[in-house]
C-alpha cells in the first residue's frame, strides 16, 4: 500500500472551476491583491475542498512542503485516560519507536465540543507527517481519515483499507479456550465488548470457535461499560442450579476481568475455588494487583513501536504490509 497524493491547492481549484488566487482568499477569509470573492463562489471553493479532503494549514505553507517530523497518536475516544495501562504501555512503545527514528510525538486527545470537519481538519491539516490510530466503531471522523491523503497506520484493530499492526487475537482465544477444557471446564461465561471492536469481535468468535470443537458450553455477556458484574450476570452466578453455573469466566480484556473479580469478593464467591477466571492483554502492572491472573500476554509496547516503523515506511512513499500479526503467550495466574 502506499500512501495517497495530498490534494494541492490547484486541485481545489480545478474541482470550483477558479483559480488558485481566488481558493487562498476564500479559504483565508481575506482579500489578495484586490480580489474578492462571493459568498456563493467561496461555498463552491469549501465545497470542493471538502470533497477533496484539502485541509489548509498555517504551518504546512510555512514549511513550503517540508515534514514537520511529528508523529500523531488518536484513539477516536473523547478523552485520553493516561493512567490506564494499556495506553501506558502503547505510549511508551510510540515514543521509543519516535526517538529512534528523531520524531515527536504529538497526543491528540479530546475534541467533546469539536464537528467531524474540525476533528478531521485537526488532524490532516498539516501538524503531523503521519499518524497512528486506535480505530473506535462509530467514529464519525473514520470515513474522512481513510479517504484522506494522511499516512495512517492503526494498532489493535485492523481496519481493512488501512496498514495495520496487531496481534493474534484468534491464537490467543484458541490458548485460552484448550487450558480451559484441560483444566476441566465445561460451562464457560465469556464476557464480551459493549463496543464492536474488530479485535475484539476476533476474540469473541475465535473463542466460540474453539470452545465448540472442543464441546464446551459458552454464555456470552457483552459488558457493562465499567467492567462491573451485570445484574443478568449475578443472577446465572448465584441464583441458578448449581448444575447450570458456569465454573469459569473469560473476559475479552484484563483491565474489566479484575474488575470482575473484585465483584466477585464482594459477592462471596471464591475465585478461582468456586469460579476461575480469565483475561487477555496480559500488561505487567507497576503495583501488584490482589490476584496474578491468567492470561493471555500481548507485545503492546511492540505494537506500538512496530506502528511507528512502518508509518515512517509509509511516510517516505514505500510500499508497506496490510497488516502485521505479533504473536502472543499463555500467562497462567492464580486465578485459573
Amino acid at each position: 500500500m502506499r500512501k495517497k497524493r495530498k490534494p494541492t491547492m490547484s486541485d481545489v481549484a480545478e474541482r470550483a472551476g477558479v483559480n488558485r488566487v481566488t481558493v487562498s482568499v476564500a479559504l483565508n477569509g481575506s482579500a489578495h491583491g484586490g480580489t474578492r470573492v462571493s459568498e456563493a463562489t467561496r461555498q463552491r471553493v469549501l465545497d470542493a475542498a471538502r470533497e477533496l479532503g484539502y485541509a489548509p494549514s498555517a504551518v504546512a505553507r510555512a514549511l513550503r512542503g517540508q515534514r514537520t517530523n511529528i508523529i500523531g497518536y488518536y484513539t477516536g475516544h473523547e478523552s485520553l485516560n493516561v493512567l490506564d495501562p494499556f495506553t501506558g504501555t502503547v505510549l511508551n512503545g510510540l515514543q521509543k519507536s519516535c526517538r529512534q527514528h528523531h520524531q515527536d510525538l504529538l497526543i491528540f486527545g479530546s475534541f467533546e465540543r469539536s464537528s467531524v470537519d474540525d476533528i478531521y481538519a485537526s488532524l490532516a491539516g498539516g501538524k503531523i507527517d503521519g499518524l497512528v490510530l486506535l480505530p473506535t466503531p462509530h467514529s464519525p471522523v473514520m470515513d474522512k481519515l481513510l479517504n484522506s491523503h494522511l499516512p495512517i497506520v492503526a494498532i489493535a484493530n485492523p481496519v481493512p483499507n488501512l496498514p495495520s499492526v496487531t496481534i493474534d487475537d484468534l491464537s490467543g482465544s484458541h490458548l485460552l479456550a484448550n487450558y480451559m477444557a484441560r483444566q476441566g471446564h465445561r460451562h464457560i461465561l465469556y464476557r464480551g465488548d459493549y463496543l464492536p471492536h474488530s479485535s475484539t469481535v476476533r476474540r469473541c468468535e475465535a473463542f466460540l470457535a474453539a470452545a465448540g470443537e472442543l464441546g464446551l458450553r459458552v454464555t456470552f455477556s457483552a459488558e457493562s461499560r465499567d467492567g462491573h458484574i451485570t445484574p443478568a450476570e449475578v443472577e446465572l452466578l448465584t441464583r441458578a442450579p448449581a448444575a447450570d453455573r458456569p465454573t469459569a469466566v473469560v473476559s475479552w480484556v484484563d483491565s474489566q476481568a479484575y474488575v470482575f473479580i473484585e465483584d466477585c469478593v464482594r459477592l462471596g464467591i471464591r475465585v478461582p475455588d468456586d469460579l476461575a477466571v480469565a483475561g487477555f492483554d496480559g500488561i505487567d502492572l507497576q503495583i501488584r494487583p490482589a490476584y496474578r491472573l491468567t492470561t493471555i500476554r500481548a507485545p503492546w509496547e511492540v505494537v506500538a513501536a512496530t506502528a511507528v516503523d512502518l508509518l515512517m515506511n509509509l511516510i517516505d512513499g514505500e510500499e508497506v504490509e496490510r497488516e502485521i500479526m505479533l504473536p502472543v503467550t499463555l500467562v497462567i495466574g492464580e486465578t485459573a
